[in-house]
């Protein structure tokens, strides 16, 4: 297999925990980015919209990583120049009064959140599919049901004019159990594949400025899992990628 030329914006450095800081890589395929975790999606955002024009955001994940719990404090260290490099965005912390140590600014459920804090006053259309996890979204949204999405996608997706931004966590595709069982997929090859077909000719035509993939392999059963169903995913967008053994 030729693996499709792309840029490693944060090299592979294992499949370890991801947890709600730690990214152990980015990977850039033109305005598609690959990720471990969701929260370098914001920066991957700022590389292909201007979020002071209008733009709309599908997101689709078992969470809706809008918490709100510490916003004033998140807002208050925000960078004052957002030209800045991945790693320098990654790097940023905040300082807590009630926790000793400084902890990374941006999570795996805070980074859209924050996003539309900043951005959010040019936000057009904003849809969700989601598991109801988390904190709902604070700006107007629609939600979309999960038996829905494959059919209803094109033409969602067609309803504004403003420039999409697609946030995708592959752990929308999976289900729970009890605490003891591992997370399991619960929709078919074809139900991803649909989806995939659907948001690759949306980039195609333009319609989608930027495509961010997130694995959560802790939310997928392991990275075996979540690397099965990126395979499934990308192969419609024509995107060949493996990670390193």
């Amino acid at each position: 297999m030729i693996q499709s030329e792309g840029e490693w914006l944060i090299p592979f450095c294992g499949r370890n925990a991801s947890g709600m800081f730690t990214q152990n890589f980015l990977w850039r395929h033109r305005n598609v980015y690959v990720m471990d975790n969701h929260r370098a999606a914001l920066w991957c955002w700022l590389q292909r919209i201007d979020p002071k024009q209008p733009y709309s955001l599908f997101h689709m994940d078992q969470h809706y990583d809008t918490l709100t719990s510490r916003m004033t404090t998140w807002l208050e260290n925000l960078p004052a120049d957002w030209s800045l490099g991945i790693e320098e965005y990654l790097s940023l912390t905040v300082k807590h009064r009630d926790i000793p140590q400084p902890l990374p600014l941006f999570r795996w459920d805070n980074y859209l959140s924050i996003f539309l804090a900043v951005f959010g006053q040019a936000l057009e259309v904003a849809r969700f599919a989601t598991h109801d996890v988390g904190t709902a979204p604070s700006c107007a949204h629609i939600n979309c049901r999960l038996w829905d999405v494959p059919s209803n996608l094109d033409f969602w997706l067609k309803e504004s004019r403003a420039p999409w931004m697609f946030n995708l966590d592959l752990d929308y595709f999976f289900w729970h159990g009890d605490e003891d069982e591992p997370a399991r997929r619960m929709v078919s090859e074809r139900y991803i594949s649909s989806i995939a077909k659907t948001i690759g000719a949306h980039l195609a035509g333009g319609t989608i400025s930027v495509l961010t993939v997130a694995l959560s392999p802790e939310c997928c059963g392991g990275w075996e899992q979540s690397e099965q169903a990126l395979e499934i995913a990308l192969k419609p967008l024509g995107i060949e990628f493996r990670l390193p053994n």
